[in-house]
């Protein structure tokens, strides 16, 4: 299987130079480092914007992380030092979150097995956005249970960002979040005259409203093969991961 952490690197030539054995550490400076801290805050480590400086909130952060490992039995130096075996670990899909006692996070049916009632086709986000119209409606399938529901297409430039058709869109959409909006991210296929395509869904709603009436504020993020997030244009490994488990890869 693809290494998404090398796929990670490799979705942007030209920006980022992570060469074999480079260690972050207080001071370091650069587009790698801003990477590094949407990662942590993302995992919940940093609770600050990113600055591509190197300081103490992000040895602290990386301190925490590397300190989550080695409290399960992994063996790894809690130094504040992001070398290639924490960045490696940090980037992968399933990535050691905060630690959080005592605190329900919903997970939606049957998310995280390995057994997908449904998969499709991968096609890149830049062939998907002409294919698209906004303001239609398109029919998404989850991947994992094989329930249906409608979102619109609102734009996007990124990604698509999509919003419940109806009440009983955001109600399915809803089930399989867990049935409150959360940072899941799920597997899904999006049907795209005729054709099942793969992409990862996002079940928290942020930014700005089109519709009125579609009892969500804001709306929400769909990736697809070649999609990149709203800071920096950088990938998402967590969507990359459900992108490739949607089209059976």
């Amino acid at each position: 299987m693809i290494s998404f952490v090398a796929a990670f690197f490799a979705s942007s030539p030209g920006k980022v130079n992570a060469s074999v054995g480079q260690i972050y550490e207080k001071n370091s400076t650069g587009p790698m480092v801003v990477r590094i801290q949407l990662r942590l805050r993302e995992l919940g480590y940093l609770c600050f914007k990113p600055t591509g400086s190197y300081k103490s909130m992000t040895v602290n952060a990386v301190k925490a992380f590397q300190t989550n490992y080695r409290d399960t039995g992994f063996t790894i130096q809690a130094d504040g030092r992001a070398a290639q075996d924490t960045v490696e670990l940090m980037f992968k899909p399933d990535a050691l979150r905060v630690t959080l006692s005592g605190i329900s996070i919903p997970s939606g049916p049957k998310h995280g097995s390995s057994s997908l009632v449904k998969t499709g086709s991968l096609l890149a986000w830049d062939s998907v956005k002409s294919l698209m119209t906004i303001g239609r409606s398109y029919t998404i399938t989850d991947c994992y249970t094989g329930s249906t529901f409608d979102l619109v297409y609102t734009g996007g430039e990124n990604h698509a960002e999509m919003e419940p058709a109806s009440e009983q869109a955001l109600a399915g959409f809803m089930e399989i979040c867990g049935r409150e909006f959360n940072y899941l991210k799920r597997p899904v296929l999006v049907s795209l005259n005729g054709q099942d395509v793969a992409a990862s869904i996002q079940c928290w709603p942020h930014g700005s409203r089109n519709i009125a009436d579609s009892g969500m504020e804001g709306h929400v993020c769909l990736f697809f093969d070649g999609s990149s997030s709203h800071v920096g244009s950088f990938p998402d490994v967590e969507h990359t991961e459900n992108i490739y488990k949607a089209a059976g890869q």
